[in-house]
């Protein structure tokens, strides 16, 4: 697991925030996470099923792939977590692939993600503009937050040569 802090320049990032966090920005509506929770939640696809489904992908994911080294896309998705009707999803894993997931945290607040790593539970709190990136078969699950309204984060899922 690696966690980096200021992922993207400055300018870079309150471009990619204003864009997801304005009010007209299109989001559609998700039943659950997993299987085991009830969670009500938001996403907007940018990638998956082998395409691009955002007109925003290339202005505002491809640089970011670049720097995560992407070597080939399964999935990009932003997603927002209201607390009102969002507490912590079922534990899950994203694939069983040998690829990696990623977490960019796009405002700060009191939520994150817990993963299971080595039988113990590690706690990421939701920093803006930080990132983090673990294999896509670890454990985890979403921890919403109680000190704002909404939490939002883009998921990528890829593959890497750079990190394992």
């Amino acid at each position: 697991m690696k966690e980096i802090e200021n992922f993207l320049p400055i300018e870079d990032f309150k471009k990619l925030q204003n864009l997801i966090l304005h009010l007209d920005f299109p989001w559609r509506i998700r039943e659950a996470m997993t299987d085991l929770d009830k969670n009500i939640y938001f996403t907007h696809s940018f990638f998956n099923d082998c395409k691009v489904n955002s007109n925003f992908h290339e202005e505002y994911i491809i640089p970011i792939l670049a720097k995560l080294k992407c070597v080939s896309l399964i999935e990009v998705r932003a997603n927002m977590f209201l607390n009102k009707v969002f507490h912590k999803s079922g534990w899950h894993t994203d694939f069983n692939f040998n690829n990696l997931t990623a977490i960019l945290y796009l405002n700060n607040c009191n939520g994150g993600t817990e993963l299971q790593i080595n039988e113990e539970i590690k706690f990421i709190k939701a920093t803006e503009n930080k990132m983090i990136i673990f294999s896509s078969n670890t454990k985890h699950r979403v921890c919403t937050s109680s000190d704002v309204d909404r939490r939002y984060i883009l998921n990528f899922n890829y593959y890497s040569n750079e990190f394992k």
